[in-house]
């Protein structure tokens, strides 16, 4: 049985569809691989890219893209400005930078990488920045092995988390104005918790909050965020939908529930993980290089109730499922939906 192949994505002007199976951009190591792996995708049927200026490959995925012969006005494109271009004078070029690396005029989707914001080190640094090696080359400013914390265009649930003052709206208001020039169709966020999202509701009446990109899969269902999104019409969009690897050493994609269900169902592992996302009504990215599993990952298809069940019980307790943690690494409580 079929899934749906899109959902309705608010925006200013609306709704736009954006299409359920995403594919992710994001990969260790140099990116080479990034153009044939987004030509591969295209042509498989993917039209849904999800990057950010921080994965590095803008001009491979451009590349990628003039290669496919798939129109540009055929896919839908997200992409992310990472904490140092928070400030509200630097949001607009960091998407600038992201368009001009990937050759468009527009992306269908501006996110809010996280929701802490770094120091930056000077404008001109910020203007000649690359992502992905030293502070200095990023143009961030680090102290003792972790970045300095802008607490004051933070959001105001983190700071106060941390005993500090902040507000995450003069950025909204930064995004917002980008779709007011026509550099986005919509704007959202990522890896915000329920108090740091209903900051900006009251602040996005004209230009909606679009997405919450957050991680998502069965070991971190992540129910009571997808529920509060679900309430106020927010896209979940999943990153690592397959998981990443625990500190033990544990996959998700080789455990024992998954890979019964799966071989009941005739699928792969990453086909089914995909389309139990889609299934709840949100949004997977996954990524491969393989082209094989480039095309099983959006071949996504309905499950049964039972298979959903025994997906779902697969849910860590608390907070251990997560794969994607930064907060030690940072020194900021992220995550906190208390």
């Amino acid at each position: 049985m079929s899934l749906p192949k899109s959902f309705h994505l608010r925006t200013r002007e609306g709704t736009i569809p954006i299409p359920s199976v995403g594919f992710g951009t994001w990969a260790a190591g140099e990116g080479t691989w990034a153009k044939d792996s987004v030509i591969t995708a295209l042509k498989a049927g993917y039209r849904h890219l999800d990057c950010a200026w921080m994965y590095g490959v803008d001009q491979q995925i451009g590349a990628g893209i003039r290669e496919s012969g798939v129109p540009r006005s055929e896919i839908f494109i997200t992409t992310k400005f990472w904490p140092h271009f928070s400030h509200p004078d630097n949001v607009e070029l960091c998407l600038d930078k992201c368009l001009e690396g990937m050759g468009l005029e527009y992306v269908d989707l501006y996110l809010a990488h996280w929701p802490c914001a770094w120091k930056a080190t000077t404008r001109e640094a910020l203007e000649k920045a690359t992502p992905g090696g030293s502070p200095e080359a990023m143009g961030a400013v680090e102290e003792d092995g972790k970045p300095v914390i802008d607490w004051e265009h933070s959001a105001s649930h983190l700071a106060k988390l941390a005993g500090k003052e902040g507000s995450f709206v003069p950025t909204w208001k930064a995004m917002q104005a980008c779709v007011m020039k026509g550099k986005a169709k919509a704007v959202g966020l990522s890896n915000f918790s329920i108090p740091e999202i209903a900051e900006l509701l009251e602040h996005a009446e004209e230009i909606p909050i679009s997405c919450n990109q957050i991680e998502v899969h069965p070991w971190l269902p992540q129910n009571d965020i997808i529920a509060f999104a679900k309430k106020h019409d927010i896209v979940i969009t999943c990153y690592s939908p397959l998981a990443g690897q625990k500190t033990d050493g544990a996959t998700l994609l080789k455990d024992e529930t998954v890979a019964r269900i799966a071989k009941k169902n005739d699928m792969d592992a990453g086909q089914l993980l995909q389309s139990w996302a889609v299934q709840r009504g949100t949004i997977p990215l996954g990524k491969s290089q393989t082209p094989s599993r480039i095309e099983s990952n959006l071949d996504v298809r309905k499950l049964s109730d039972e298979d959903v069940r025994a997906l779902d019980d697969l849910a860590q307790p608390g907070d251990s499922g997560r794969t994607v943690d930064f907060r030690e690494k940072w020194g900021v409580d992220l995550f906190n939906n208390n």
